[in-house]
């Protein structure tokens, strides 16, 4: 029997299909830099930044915190005034330095390069690439010949390479503490979870050694890989809660930094120090004391958001800095009876609230057993502010499996 179709059938059959979304591939965060904007006042902190971007070939050298058999980049021109071009991208394994292996093409819309906008990012194309947590890989990104730096990571304590060609064995003209453009990379392969650890310098690793490995969230990514869960950095050094700092708010830049990772499902944050200690200080010298009610209701502010989305929230305690920055203009001023007074009070608020799934007390973690206005010898980093590698490990340590992995396994 012939099968008939009518016009207005098939028109129907047409429609039907055109309903049908695309099916979505499920993408993870594997790495992340949170990115800020270059600043152009380097009276008190340089930028590391080459000074000029336009043509180079720069060499990014980076972690992966979870498995993968193929990778997206992210770039960032979200602080960008002007269009960035970036004419072509690679991935390889990182041999150390700037060395790689054999090198993988990374395409946007299947072209060697991108433009990005103004106040926006990039995702490249999938690339075949298989890696394991914890193995060292290499971006590589070559710029426009008009291409300006705006958006950046400061505090990266990983060394990048401005190199003469994208080649395995490259001509290394200049190395920077900085990262430049490159914010994300994703994996195929789906974590149980995602936990992403925000912050300030204490998470961005400032006192960690450069190229270590050590600042406390890499300690926890080592921990919980083998949990198939992986652990992303959205530290930034200067990083506040309420105001804008060396970069955006915690409040600004939550819904770019946590809620849009992709695969999220846990908030670490440690943040307030800079909102304390910063007033009267070179870095705000007309602004005003804060109060622990701004404090407590920023803080609200964040659990109401991330527990809108369903994701869990961890809090952790504000570490002592007593003595903080040394032999610097910030010496004096930094810290005060009042500001510790402060730190106390809003210690104790956390200890006692319900808003958090869970709290890590770091400031029981690093202080002083003696001096509980200060950071133990052990876990400072030597400027009395930011733990060094075994006071990251400690904090690493200090957060129960448990809080991370219950409703997950």
């Amino acid at each position: 029997m012939t099968s008939l179709v009518t016009p207005a059938a098939a028109m129907g059959v047409a429609l039907s299909l055109l309903g049908q979304p695309a099916a979505a591939e499920q993408w993870a965060q594997a790495w992340m830099a949170a990115p800020q904007a270059v600043w152009t006042d380097t009276s008190l902190f340089a930028t590391g930044l080459p000074e000029r971007i336009a043509g180079a070939t720069i060499r990014q050298p980076l972690t992966l915190g979870y498995s993968a058999d193929r990778l997206r980049l992210v770039l960032s021109n979200i602080h960008g005034t002007r269009a960035l071009r970036v004419e072509a991208a690679s991935v390889a394994p990182s041999l150390g330095g700037a060395e790689t292996g054999p090198s993988a093409r990374v395409s946007f819309g299947g072209q060697d390069g991108v433009t990005i906008a103004a106040g926006a990012e990039a995702v490249s194309d999938p690339v075949a690439f298989s890696a394991v947590a914890g193995d060292r890989i290499a971006a590589t990104l070559r710029f426009g010949a008009d291409a300006e730096a705006e958006d950046f990571h400061w505090d990266a304590r990983e060394t990048s390479y401005v190199i003469g060609a994208d080649t395995e064995t490259p001509e290394v003209l200049s190395k920077m503490p900085a990262r430049l453009t490159l914010s994300g990379v994703l994996t195929d392969h789906q974590p149980r979870a995602v936990v992403v650890a925000m912050g300030d310098s204490i998470t961005d690793g400032n006192g960690a050694p450069m190229d270590g490995a050590a600042r406390w969230p890499d300690y926890l990514s080592r921990r919980l890989a083998p949990e198939g869960v992986s652990v992303i950095n959205a530290g930034i050094s200067g990083g506040r809660l309420l105001s804008d700092g060396m970069g955006r708010s915690v409040l600004a830049r939550l819904d770019r930094d946590l809620l849009a990772v992709p695969g999220a499902t846990t908030l670490v944050l440690l943040i307030g120090t800079n909102d304390i200690a910063w007033p009267g200080t070179p870095f705000a010298p007309e602004e005003a004391p804060m109060t622990l009610d701004r404090m407590t209701a920023g803080l609200q502010q964040v659990a109401a958001q991330v527990h809108a989305r369903g994701m869990r929230l961890v809090l952790g305690t504000v570490p002592p800095f007593r003595g903080a920055l040394p032999g610097t203009p910030l010496e004096a001023s930094y810290w005060s009876p009042a500001k510790d007074r402060l730190r106390r009070e809003l210690n104790d608020w956390l200890r006692a609230t319900d808003i958090p799934d869970a709290l890590v007390d770091f400031d029981a973690v690093l202080r002083d057993p003696t001096d509980d206005s200060r950071l133990a010898e052990i876990n400072d980093s030597g400027d009395r502010l930011h733990p060094g590698a075994e006071g990251n490990a400690a904090m690493a340590d200090a957060i129960p499996l448990t809080i991370l992995l219950g409703d997950f396994r």
